[in-house]
């Protein structure tokens, strides 16, 4: 009898923790938390495209669980600095040059810093309107969003905050990942007189894998024929504005086998210009020769031009004729 007691008990006992353990996972399942949409680290990239005033962009708020809302719930914003600090020192500590900058208020807008996520639903969207024609090629912009309150339920504990991305792109490149051409071309050292180039070097093949980013809606940059750079300021000053005019033809003559044919090939031109102007920065003349030329049939530049790099003296100029094709991945 004491035996069948102390099952009993112990059977009761089972049976009660397990009805603890399905009201907590019930409790778990039904539990509303609003979180904020992101990926790794919290970080939610959204590509904006040059030459759209005011690029609109969404960040997705959601609530957990597995039935809709039953009441309205208000979920307000604000800004959250130290989340770009802590993102920079966990993953670049001291290399400064590597930091993500806050994008600038003047440059996005979110109005209002609210949403209200409406009974029987589950998601809801928060606008926000950028400006990216300014920003710098090389930099990685965040806007740091934080959950400041909901009205009902609870803030996720590890989804309430958002490092909202721009990233930017146009018809050439974009900043969501590194935009490669494979360039083949050729190079000559001399001087230029009256517009002449002239040189007692020969011309040397080139070859690279080029990096493309895009700094406006018909404009990339570039480094010079298959120059490197290791900093941002040297990059800077050394680089080329490649611009399409999608307005303005030129008719390509068509080659075989090196010589010329009656067929020609329509392409955009192309100018191409320092990309800062600034006394530190390339300077650079069109060849009098051969047009620059954008081929959008097949995503081609074909470039010919003169450099002269600031931290050269004298009548040193880089006469560069190169052909750039977007790589396909």
């Amino acid at each position: 009898m004491k035996a069948f007691s102390k099952i009993t008990l112990l059977a009761a006992a089972a049976a009660f923790l397990a009805s603890c353990e399905m009201e907590y996972y019930k409790e778990e399942l039904y539990r509303k938390e609003i979180f904020i949409v992101s990926g790794e680290n919290n970080i939610l990239g959204q590509e904006f495209e040059y030459g759209e005033e005011g690029c609109e962009g969404r960040l997705a708020i959601y609530s957990s669980g597995t039935t809709s809302l039953d009441e309205n719930v208000t979920v307000t914003f604000a800004l959250d600095h130290e989340a770009i600090g802590e993102y920079n020192k966990r993953n670049f500590d001291t290399k400064f040059e590597d930091y993500a900058l806050e994008l600038p208020e003047e440059y996005y807008t979110i109005d209002p810093m609210s949403v209200e996520m409406k009974a029987g639903t589950n998601s809801e969207l928060l606008p926000v309107t950028v400006r990216i024609d300014e920003l710098l090629p090389d930099e990685t912009y965040f806007i740091p969003l934080r959950i400041e309150s909901v009205s009902s339920c609870m803030a996720s504990t590890t989804k309430n905050y958002v490092l909202f991305e721009i990233l930017r792109k146009n018809d050439y490149a974009t900043t969501k990942s590194d935009t490669y051409y494979t360039m083949t071309g050729t190079t000559q050292s001399g001087w230029v007189i009256d517009n002449i180039f002239g040189s007692d070097s020969r011309r040397q093949a080139i070859n690279s894998s080029k990096l493309v980013i895009p700094v406006g809606e018909r404009s990339v940059r570039i480094l010079p024929g298959a120059t490197a750079a290791n900093d941002k300021v040297t990059t800077r000053n050394n680089s080329l504005r490649v611009t399409v005019d999608p307005e303005s033809w030129v008719n390509v003559p068509v080659y075989v086998e090196g010589e010329i044919t009656d067929e020609v090939v329509p392409m955009q031109r192309v100018s191409i210009t320092p990309y800062l102007d600034s006394q530190d920065a390339i300077r650079v003349s069109a060849s009098p020769l051969n047009d620059s030329t954008y081929d959008p049939a097949t995503g081609t530049f074909y470039l010919y031009y003169r450099y002269q790099l600031a931290t050269e003296s004298g009548n040193t100029w880089h006469e560069v004729r190169e052909t750039m094709t977007r790589s396909q991945y």
